[in-house]
């Protein structure tokens, strides 16, 4: 349980990292300075990535880790999806039809992801 606690608390603290947002890491009483933007994982052992380059290793058998972050949700500013349109025709099954709807028969299709029924 504790194990699971510790890899959702890392988790989020790499995404904290990644929005250049606070957060705090103590080992062993021990604030660490730098920015941590990876955690891994090798049994016991924890290793912190930092963005400025290094890394360090914790056993997690030998001490505490404390990990504590404070999200900002105003960090990602705009989500855009630039997935070009292939016009790539598809039957209910799955199976390619073309690219030309207008040499179809008429039926349903999906279009660019989207039902179409060609009357």
């Amino acid at each position: 349980m504790r194990r699971h606690l510790l890899t959702i608390a890392l988790s989020l603290l790499c995404l904290s990292a990644m929005a250049d947002d606070g957060q705090t890491v103590i080992i062993g009483g021990q604030t660490v300075e730098k920015t941590v933007n990876k955690i891994t994982f090798d049994g016991d052992v924890i290793t912190l990535h930092f963005k400025e380059g290094g890394t360090q290793d914790v056993d997690m058998g030998d001490m505490d880790v404390t990990i504590a972050f404070q999200l900002d949700p105003s960090a990602i500013g705009k989500v855009e999806v630039n997935a070009p349109k292939s016009n790539k025709i598809y039957n209910l099954r799955g199976q390619y039809m073309g690219t030309n709807l207008g040499m179809l028969p008429a039926g349903p299709y999906i279009v660019n992801g989207k039902k179409v029924i060609k009357k």
